[in-house]
């Protein structure tokens, strides 16, 4: 029963099994009714509808927390930025939806649980998250001891079972729609050709790089290329946008508390309270150099800007500056060596170590540009949103489209606001978002729907695309009389000889192995495995040319083997068939469903 949600290769993980337990457990059912698009109308706690079921405020933060829990754990105690924090926030939408929509399909199919099928799975195949706490050190799992609990009247499984009879319901939906996955003999022998096959070929070729003649193609070639193959040439949909942005920079109490920070560590060192590569270990902020007490090497006047080494060629050896300002912060130098030209007499090379402490903005510079932003966003409109912001002189953007999924151009790591442009209306004013070095302000503009690319836009591609059939069209026309005269009884070194063409007999090559000049796991090694012993096959196109071969030697087909490998294939096979299935099911309920978005109207 529930051999499909253990395979390996599963479309839907655990996650999302959890994210449908939330839903279920925190009232996702809780109301149908279709609202109309465009018609908001706002209830308390409620961010969103699928097909009229109301997902809520406390789903949706819930839901966000764990994405976010999930990549700090990915990024292994590296500070998330913020484009990071955006698409957890968008996961954890769209992991609702996909909830909404399974419990929905749940709910019309009558799917229910048994108690006799819960205990099923407690007995035969409990999940992961069950024999967590029965694993040791190193990952093992104590099943004995798993059962002795099981029959234990005094542990209490009542979490446990909450959660297997919540999914459960979710497990046989997919058992359900994957049901009529299949695969068939054929494709099995295939797979297995796929991974085992071997073969030596022999093969004349033309390759594109040694065709003679002008292939760059004219405007109107270019042009009727274009028109010919709209569906290459789409572009996805794009929106544009003003901003206002409020730069992240400290003020002049910022650069004091710096300075003044910085004299007292340069006092504890003059006092002998810390050496100078204890003060750097726990206070320097140069991430590089701090562990090694502050250490910079050995270097000329030309290495280091243009401040630091004015006042560090200035020190005499075993002095400390006082802070100096750089574009990095402040620095304390201690110069350790001095290398001087013995005719002129200058310092033309130190050895020296720093202590670095960056200026950034503080809380309450934080909370006063935030407190201006605000207020500029409560003064504005539709109307008066560019406006104001030139009369009050903000640093005002209006960026080029975007691509949805994209940042806003000329604003690093603002897909939170990039996001929010798809989610409204032209004329809309978005809340405060922040990046690493700015607050910032969005209004909507037009979104321009997928559609055929301009032309002025694609060039190139299209211009590559034309000139590429133009080089085969000219490497076919060559080789395929040469072809013509292999049939006809000539043996490929002659017609190599005579027409001047790439002739070679290739080593032991796999599906997936190089042949030389032809590239790796292209067409030619598939159709040479496939192939028969001693047949010509006339025409097998690569990105390098087109190729005419014979298979020489072709590994036999070893049943055995196959015998044994088999199921191991089918299974993969069909896990791979029924991931399909899933996925194609679900993105075509998603396709139909009726979906309200008001996490941005929140207020």
């Amino acid at each position: 029963m529930f051999k499909f949600l253990r395979s390996q290769a599963k479309i839907f993980y655990w996650v999302i099994a959890a994210t449908f337990i939330l839903f279920l457990f925190l009232g996702g059912m809780t109301g149908r009714g279709c609202q109309a698009p465009g018609q908001k109308q706002y209830e308390a706690g409620v961010i969103g509808t699928v097909n009229g079921a109301k997902i809520t405020a406390q789903q949706y933060d819930y839901s966000v927390r764990q994405q976010r829990a999930q990549l700090s754990q990915q990024a292994q105690g590296r500070e998330l930025n913020a484009n990071q924090f955006a698409a957890a926030d968008q996961q954890a939408w769209d992991s609702l939806i996909q909830a909404a929509i399974f419990a929905e399909a749940i709910d019309e199919m009558g799917i229910t649980v048994s108690d006799e099928e819960v205990l099923s799975v407690f007995e035969n195949s409990p999940p992961a998250e069950l024999l967590a706490r029965y694993r040791d050190e190193n990952g093992n799992v104590d099943i004995n001891r798993y059962y002795a609990d099981l029959q234990n009247p005094e542990v209490d499984w009542t979490q446990q079972e909450a959660y297997i009879r919540a999914i459960l319901p979710w497990q046989k939906l997919t058992e359900t729609v994957a049901a009529g996955a299949v695969v068939t003999d054929e494709e099995i022998r295939e797979e297995y050709i796929r991974q085992t096959g071997k073969a030596v070929a022999e093969y004349i070729g033309v390759l594109f790089t040694d065709l003679e003649g002008e292939f760059e193609p004219t405007e109107n070639e270019i042009s009727e290329w274009y028109l010919a193959h709209p569906d290459d040439y789409q572009a996805p949909a794009k929106a544009n946008c003003q901003v206002v942005k409020f730069a992240k920079e400290p003020s002049a109490e910022d650069n004091q508390e710096v300075l003044d920070f910085l004299l007292e560590v340069r006092e504890e060192i003059l006092s002998g309270n810390k050496s100078f590569e204890e003060a750097a270990s726990e206070y320097s902020e140069d991430a590089s150099t701090a562990p090694s007490g502050g250490e910079l090497g050995t270097f000329n006047r030309s290495r280091m800007v243009a401040a630091f080494t004015e006042v560090a060629f200035k020190l005499e050896v075993g002095d400390l500056s006082e802070p100096v300002k750089t574009k990095f912060g402040y620095h304390l130098i201690e110069v350790l060596e001095q290398s001087i030209d013995q005719d002129t007499g200058e310092v033309y090379e130190i050895t020296a170590r720093h202590i670095l402490a960056k200026v950034t903005p503080g809380p309450e510079t934080l909370d006063l540009l935030r407190d201006s932003a605000d207020d500029f966003r409560g003064r504005v409109d539709g109307a008066t949103f560019v406006s104001t912001a030139e009369a009050e002189a903000h640093d005002l953007m209006t960026p080029p489209e975007f691509a949805e999924g994209r940042d806003i151009p000329g604003l690093a790591l603002s897909l939170a606001g990039s996001n929010w442009v798809f989610s409204t209306t032209s004329g809309q004013i978005s809340r405060l978002y922040e990046n690493r070095d700015n607050i910032y302000i969005v209004m909507a503009g037009e979104i321009t729907p997928v559609g055929l690319a301009p032309l002025e836009e694609v060039t190139s591609r299209v211009s590559l695309a034309a000139k590429k059939d133009k080089q085969l069209q000219a490497a076919q026309a060559k080789l395929s009389p040469a072809a013509g005269e292999i049939q006809m009884g000539l043996t490929m070194a002659e017609v190599a000889e005579a027409g001047g063409f790439l002739h070679a007999v290739s080593d032991t090559f796999t599906v997936n192995g190089n042949v030389q000049n032809v590239g790796y796991g292209t067409e030619f090694n598939k159709a040479t495995i496939e192939g028969t012993v001693g047949t010509l096959i006339p025409e097998v196109e690569t990105l390098r040319g087109i190729f005419a071969l014979t298979p020489l030697w072709i590994a036999p087909f070893d049943q055995a083997d196959f015998d044994a490998r088999r199921p191991g294939i089918q299974g993969a096979l069909l896990s791979r068939a029924q991931n399909l299935a899933v996925e194609e099911w679900y993105t075509a309920r998603l396709e139909e469903a009726e979906i309200e978005d008001y996490r941005y109207y929140r207020p």
